[in-house]
């Protein structure tokens, strides 16, 4: 009987354990390799219970509202409405535009209809700026007060305000110290990073080499606060350009020539725009409006302005052509050589060429011109290499308070006058930051604006 029982707990034993494996062997999972390739990329997703597929829009929408909330932080770029059948109609960023003698209000009109995200702008500012004399038309309070309204669009350089061949007579200690004292005062409104250049540095007017020592002094101060500095070289001294920018090697440096100087020294510029990191070439369109050897943005200013509007839209609109031709001709060789050190500006001056007739015609030929060039590089040319090398504008604290001149008058001159007199102003640009405050705040009282006149180059 014991013999039987016990054979009977053997045999429940060997056929319980086969009972409980069978099912093991169903469910296990095959190797990856055995697997089809679909079902790898593809794997099936578990059936989610009715309680969570209800929940999934609630877990979602945070996660779905959180790049929309970043992207409205995010410069979001302006292509033009004014475009043309074969030109480049891509994105702008000037990089050589003297601001001085058109409203901003109907500066940046121009530059949203033809498309200029970003401009560096040369801006004159002079003597030391102080927060109670800020005022929305001129000098530091200009920029500060246009930025407020443009965040990301203003790359501020400056200069003391006067230009050309009467700045030769200050060269020295006299001219560094008038950039050191405005610099130094507009840092402290308004921070050190919001100054982002010198310039331009008009050293085409002057009879001393590009790096006299004269010179090379205010390149220091733009090495010593780490900022950029824009100058305009000549042919006869090029050889100088390559010297300056191997001695400051971290300070990045912008250039632009005359027509017939470049033409003159192409081949060294191209080479050392090649073997220097920290140069970089603005063609700008007062050069590319050139005609039987003129700049005619510069030549066709007068005191008659409908006349001067008249007479630079009669040449273009009948040298269009050639116009665009021969500015191909003359920088497709450089932008074929370094095509990543090439950028696009306007160097337009005169208050007659901010008229929209005059303006957009500028930038049409530009643009023309622009896409004359290798299709891989008109973008490089248009906007990339200078927001890459410069970036986007500054942003300003909102807080800065600066007065808003918008409907003030012109000072006439006798306003003017009455300034110099009662604040004892000798006749030069040098002023000490007394009298500068002076003048200031006597034209504040007047309620005008002060008439600033601009240099040509």
């Amino acid at each position: 009987m014991k013999k039987i029982i016990l054979l009977l707990i053997m045999l429940i034993l060997v056929y319980g354990c086969a009972f409980y494996e069978a099912p093991v062997e169903k469910i296990s999972e095959p190797a990856a390799e055995d697997v089809p390739q679909e079902t790898i990329e593809t794997p099936v997703r578990e059936p989610q219970p009715p309680e969570e597929i209800k929940e999934e829009p609630i877990i979602k929408e945070p996660t779905f509202m959180e790049p929309v909330v970043e992207e409205k932080n995010e410069f979001q770029l302006i292509f033009p409405t004014l475009t043309y059948d074969g030109a480049y109609n891509g994105p702008l960023y000037g990089t050589s535009e003297q601001v001085g003698s058109a409203s901003m209000d109907s500066y940046f009109t121009l530059l949203d209809s033809n498309g200029i995200n970003f401009f560096i702008g040369m801006f004159g500012i002079s003597g030391e700026p102080s927060a109670n004399t800020l005022v929305s038309d001129s000098g530091l309070g200009e920029v500060i007060y246009s930025a407020q309204k443009h965040p990301k669009r203003i790359i501020p350089f400056f200069n003391p305000g006067i230009g050309g061949e009467e700045v030769e007579q200050y060269l020295g200690e006299t001219l560094t110290g008038m950039y050191s004292k405005t610099l130094s005062a507009s840092q402290k409104i308004v921070g050190k990073n919001f100054i982002r250049g010198l310039g331009e540095v008009e050293t085409q007017e002057w009879a001393v080499r590009h790096n006299d020592q004269k010179v090379l002094q205010i390149v220091n101060l733009a090495k010593n606060n780490n900022i950029h500095f824009m100058f305009h070289p000549v042919a006869s001294n090029i050889d100088d350009v390559e010297k300056i920018v191997e001695t400051y090697p971290n300070t990045i440096f912008l250039i632009h020539m005359y027509r017939e100087d470049l033409d003159k020294s192409r081949n060294k510029v191209i080479k050392i725009l090649k073997e220097h990191q920290n140069i970089y070439f603005s063609i700008d369109a007062a050069h590319i409006l050139f005609v039987n050897g003129n700049d005619i943005i510069y030549t066709y200013e007068s005191e008659n302005r409908e006349s001067s509007i008249k007479r630079f839209i009669s040449t273009v609109d009948s040298k269009e052509k050639n116009i665009i031709t021969d500015a191909i001709t003359a920088y497709k060789p450089l932008v074929d050589a370094v095509p990543d050190k090439v950028m696009w500006g306007t160097e337009i001056g005169p208050e007659y060429a901010f008229d929209p007739q005059v303006f957009d015609r500028a930038v049409k030929i530009s643009r023309f011109v622009i896409a004359g060039f290798d299709e891989q590089h008109q973008e490089a040319v248009g906007y990339k290499n200078a927001l890459r090398m410069f970036g986007e504008g500054v942003v300003v604290d909102g807080n800065i308070k600066v007065l808003d001149t918008k409907s003030w008058l012109d000072c006439t001159d006798d306003q003017q006058n009455d300034c110099d007199t009662s604040c004892e102003t000798p006749d030069t640009d040098i002023l000490t930051a007394e009298q500068e405050a002076c003048y200031q705040n006597c034209i504040i009282e007047k309620q005008c604006k002060e008439v600033v006149e601009m240099d040509a180059g």
